[in-house]
């Protein structure tokens, strides 16, 4: 009998064991789960250009497509990757791993100047290529009349010359661009949220929640929409890789016209 009562305690003390193990998978299946679950981006009104001269569409991101480029990291952010040398897109010296605008139903967009158009997104870069003189384009406000970029939200691991790490490229004639330094700063890794905005013919840059740049185009009538992503500017054309040379985390992003 003391037998017995021996054997039925084990059974019962392995049972017990089985079921914390149990318990204890399922805990860890949603931690990984959650620590890799898609951010805050809805990937309908979004293409994706990559530095292997490819795009994909936003059908294709919306089922949950990834790629040495594009991947969701570690901290739950989305990754996008440059490397060193790669394809570029027609206009540019510059590969790139980065998302256009487009319509819900699938077109490029292309909205108004006048309106109330924004975007904000709460990103990082946690890879910085180039050492003291890397940059990479984070965000854009595209003058798609002229196929030039208005306004790009710059990101550089190494202060510049007001000790923040972020400068503005605004151009309103092809070649014409000139560079403001931001005094913003923001260390590799760490993560801020940034809002460009073209509303009421004003072209206006956030970041944190405060304004760090507005301008006023000079011209009217144009059509304009968003990229973001890593648009690296020490970069250049050649042989495609897919070593790192540069990553932005994008950990949402909200588009609003208006």
């Amino acid at each position: 009998m003391k037998s017995l009562f021996i054997s039925q305690k084990k059974n019962r003390f392995m049972s017990f064991s089985k079921g914390i193990a149990v318990l204890s998978l399922a805990a860890a299946f949603t931690l990984a789960t959650s620590a890799s679950a898609a951010p805050n981006i809805d990937f309908h009104i979004w293409s994706l250009q990559q530095p292997d001269g490819s795009t994909i569409s936003s059908s294709t991101l919306v089922s949950g497509y990834t790629s040495k480029y594009f991947y969701t990291a570690s901290d739950g952010g989305q990754a996008f990757m440059d490397p060193k040398t790669g394809s570029t897109t027609s206009g540019s010296s510059h590969p790139r791993s980065e998302m256009r605008e487009q319509t819900t139903s699938g077109s490029n967009a292309a909205w108004s100047w006048n309106g109330t158009n924004t975007m904000t997104n709460q990103a990082a870069v946690t890879l910085q290529g180039g050492g003291s003189s890397g940059a990479t384009t984070i965000g854009q406000i595209f003058n798609s009349t002229d196929s030039i970029p208005l306004a790009e939200l710059e990101y550089t691991a190494t202060p510049n010359s007001k000790g923040g790490n972020f400068k503005v490229l605004y151009e309103e004639a092809k070649g014409a661009g000139t560079y403001t330094d931001l005094s913003t700063k923001a260390a590799l890794g760490s993560k801020f949220t940034y809002q460009m905005s073209l509303s009421g013919g004003v072209a206006t840059i956030s970041i944190n929640g405060s304004q760090v740049f507005s301008k006023k185009p000079s011209f009217s009538g144009k059509s304009f929409y968003f990229k973001c992503g890593d648009y690296d500017q020490t970069a250049t054309s050649g042989s495609v890789t897919t070593t790192p040379y540069t990553i932005v985390e994008l950990y949402s992003v909200s588009v609003v016209h208006k």
